[in-house]
């Protein structure tokens, strides 16, 4: 692997760590909106009318912040091999002549 294809190796892992941050702080805010889900599920069920015109709706936000977060999720997780995949490989061609 010549010093290009090294330098354009790197910059890459560079890039997808940065791209890795991201998708983190997007995790973050679904975990958040699916607390919100969760206040408006207690405020629906707790409050003085029991009203449905939270619970409902609440729910939904909790599924679909929490399916969010999974999926984001799992993104981090096979993003972080891929890049582990990418410094191994470039530690290795440095190895060799």
């Amino acid at each position: 692997m010549n010093a290009v294809q090294k330098r354009n190796l790197s910059i890459e892992a560079q890039m997808q760590l940065n791209a890795l941050k991201k998708i983190n702080l997007w995790k973050n805010i679904a975990i958040a909106v699916s607390t919100l889900g969760v206040a408006a599920v207690y405020a629906g069920i707790a409050g003085n009318g029991r009203s449905l015109f939270l619970s409902v709706p609440g729910v939904i936000i909790i599924v679909f912040g929490v399916s969010a977060a999974l999926v984001l999720n799992l993104g981090i997780r096979n993003g972080r091999k891929n890049v582990e995949k990418m410094l191994a490989a470039l530690d290795a061609k440095e190895d060799l002549p």
